[in-house]
C-alpha cells in the first residue's frame, strides 16, 4: 500500500529541538503529527525540483522535499527523548539510490500525489526495520502500511481532475540523503509547518 507524506510548509534546522547541552526540549505537551524522514542532499533536491508536474498540481517547495520512513502521529512527550536516543545511537548507512519512476498516486484519473519512486534496497529494508524496532520497543504504534520509498513532488486538491501520464525520466537520477530526521508538525492556514526535533547523519561507503 502506498503511504502519504505529511504536508510541511516550513522547516527548521535539524538540531532546532535540541538545546545547547544536547538535551531534549523542555516541552510539556505531546508532539503532534510526527514523522521520521530522510532529508535529501541539495543536489538531489535540485534534480527532483526540476521534474515536470501537471499544472493543476501544487508542487512541494524545494526545502520541503523528503522521503518519509514512517508516520508516527502523536508522540507522547515522555517518549520523545527515548526515541531520539534510539535513532541517534548510530549513523544511517545507505547507498546512492536510483529514482525508478515518476508516478501519480493513487492513479492518474484521480490524482492526490505525484511522486518519485526509489528502488528498494537492503539498506532501506534495514532502516525500516531499525525505525520500527525502536518504536515497538517504546510501545509506540507502528504504521501497518508497507514501506515504499518515494519523495512527494506535488499534491492535488481533493476534487482534482484527471491528469495525463507522468513524465518519463530521460536520464538516470541518483538520490542521496544528508540525514535521518525526526519531525513534529502543526497545521497552519497555508498548510502544515514542521519542526526538526533531532537528526542523525547518513553515511555512504
Amino acid at each position: 500500500m502506498q503511504r502519504t507524506d505529511p504536508q510541511p510548509e516550513s522547516q527548521e534546522s535539524a538540531d532546532t529541538a535540541l538545546n545547547a547541552s544536547g538535551d531534549a526540549p523542555a516541552d510539556t505537551q505531546d508532539y503532534q503529527r510526527c514523522f521520521i524522514a530522510l532529508v535529501p542532499t541539495a543536489a538531489t533536491r535540485d534534480a527532483l525540483s526540476n521534474i515536470d508536474v501537471p499544472a493543476s498540481a501544487r508542487r512541494a517547495p524545494y526545502e520541503q522535499l523528503h522521503l518519509t520512513v514512517t508516520f508516527i502521529g502523536v508522540l507522547p512527550q515522555e517518549k520523545a527523548m527515548p526515541l531520539i536516543e534510539a535513532l541517534m545511537r548510530e549513523t544511517v548507512p545507505l547507498q546512492p539510490t536510483p529514482v525508478t519512476n515518476i508516478e501519480h498516486w493513487p492513479r492518474a484519473s484521480h490524482p492526490r500525489l505525484t511522486v518519485a519512486t526509489l528502488a528498494m534496497s537492503e539498506a532501506f529494508i534495514a532502516l525500516d526495520w531499525r525505525v520500527r524496532s525502536s518504536m515497538i520497543a517504546l510501545g509506540l504504534p507502528v504504521d501497518a502500511r508497507a514501506f515504499r520509498p518515494h519523495v512527494t513532488l506535488a499534491r492535488y486538491r481533493h476534487d482534482a481532475a484527471a491528469v495525463g501520464a507522468a513524465v518519463v525520466l530521460q536520464e538516470e537520477l541518483i538520490a542521496r540523503f544528508d540525514s535521518l530526521t525526526l519531525y513534529s508538525s502543526t497545521l497552519a492556514r497555508n498548510g502544515a509547518r514542521y519542526r526538526s526535533m533531532a537528526s542523525v547523519p547518513v553515511v555512504y561507503a
